[in-house]
């Protein structure tokens, strides 16, 4: 009856450690770069963002990337604990037309982002600079400039900004609104259309 006690904690400390490790999440996981993938393009793929990738592989220009080059995705963790993901929260780059014209409705909308970010951190150029310039290219991506007071979706102007803080982006019909898109001033949010806007072309509203 002895050793019948002591195998059974025997097998209880086996089981208790294996219960241990399931909440032990794997490390992070590994992209490698395909020909015509652009970082914001990886981010967006994998609910993550340019800047967190930027840090995370220490990349000195996140405009340049090579082709087999690996890309370490996500985090470590000790513990595995289900996180809601916001799939509007994706980075990517687009392009926008110095003075195109945008048909705006206007209505009500409550937002659900409260986001603390700050949506010109990763800006690449200036207003003015944009400005002069009319249009910019950046990852591959035709960027221009417009303004406006009211938009698609029924998002209002806030000097520039939707009402989360983030730079007001109009984009192809294949981009739902609410789409977080990297643009030449820093982040910015989906919330409009335009019939100029199709393809790589994107609009960006100057603050």
């Amino acid at each position: 009856m002895v050793i019948t006690i002591k195998k059974s904690l025997l097998t209880l400390s086996v089981v208790a450690g294996f219960l241990g490790f399931t909440g032990v999440a794997a490390s992070a996981s590994t992209y490698t770069v395909k020909s015509g993938d652009t970082l914001a393009e990886i981010a967006a793929k994998h609910n993550s963002s340019v800047d967190t990738l930027v840090k995370q592989n220490k990349i000195a220009d996140k405009n340049l990337i090579m082709v087999g080059q690996k890309l370490e995705i996500g985090k470590s963790a000790k513990k595995t604990t289900a996180k809601k993901v916001n799939k509007k929260h994706f980075k990517t780059s687009t392009s926008i037309k110095k003075g195109s014209a945008h048909a705006a409705v206007v209505t009500s909308q409550s937002g659900s982002d409260n986001s603390t970010n700050d949506a010109t951190s990763s800006a690449t150029t200036t207003p003015a600079a944009f400005q002069s310039q009319g249009v910019i290219y950046q990852d591959g991506k035709k960027w221009t400039y417009y303004t406006g007071a009211a938009f698609a979706d029924g998002t209002t102007n806030h000097g520039g900004y939707d009402a989360d803080g983030y730079l007001i982006v109009a984009a192809p019909s294949n981009v739902p609104f609410g789409t977080h898109v990297q643009t030449p001033l820093g982040e910015g949010v989906v919330h409009d259309r335009g019939t100029a806007i199709v393809g790589n072309h994107y609009d960006l509203v100057m603050p």
